[in-house]
């Protein structure tokens, strides 16, 4: 006698195909959330390189500022450190990498893009300026405070604006506020050179 071939009944092959498809939804659930979180690290990431890339430029164009001012007719002495609350325009070298030379940095708040506007110093005068360098984007806020000697000796405690515009400061401070989970870490900026010393035009 012939066996009788025995196979799947229909109610099996529907379950088991069920079951494949349960399985298959949880894997591409898994694959899915594995790649948002990845791609959420890699924007977290490049946003850290942002936050540090401008405060490392900050820390490098402030720490250099120098007591120089453009040759300005009808003034005694041009200012050469201009400190407000929310921008600050101050002399210094550029990197060499980027060009050189001796500039005007003017660094300010620009709704939410946190901007570095350059200025060539040359011949005892300010050429043209470049257009707008955005150095950071998604910024609410920032707030740039001053400390250093006054014209009697004295030293200051965190001004808001700086009041001598001739002199250079001690220590620039900038505290700001960013959109998104990557903080603005509180940066504290000592300038390298003699502070007392007064403007003088190359």
């Amino acid at each position: 006698m012939k066996r009788a071939v025995q196979g799947f009944t229909l109610l099996e092959v529907l379950v088991v195909l069920s079951l494949l498809g349960i399985l298959l939804t949880l894997i591409a659930g898994a694959i899915s959330g594995a790649n948002r979180a990845m791609a959420k690290a890699e924007r977290y990431s490049t946003r850290l390189d942002e936050v540090r890339s401008t405060q490392n430029f900050l820390r490098g164009a402030l720490g250099q500022s120098l007591p120089l001012a453009a040759a300005a007719s009808g003034v005694t002495q041009s200012p050469v450190f201009v400190g407000e609350p929310h921008s600050v325009h101050f002399y210094a070298p550029l990197a060499a990498h980027l060009g050189g030379g001796l500039y005007r940095y003017s660094v300010t708040l620009a709704g939410p893009r946190l901007q570095v506007m350059l200025e060539r110093l040359r011949d005892q005068t300010l050429q043209p300026a470049q257009e707008p360098q955005v150095l950071l984007h998604q910024v609410e806020s920032v707030q740039f405070s001053y400390r250093g000697i006054s014209p009697k000796g004295e030293a200051t405690d965190w001004l808001d604006h700086w009041p001598w515009p001739t002199r250079l400061p001690v220590s620039v401070r900038i505290d700001a506020h960013l959109t998104g989970p990557v903080p603005w870490p509180l940066q504290s900026i000592d300038l390298r050179l003699d502070l007392s010393s007064e403007a003088r035009t190359l």
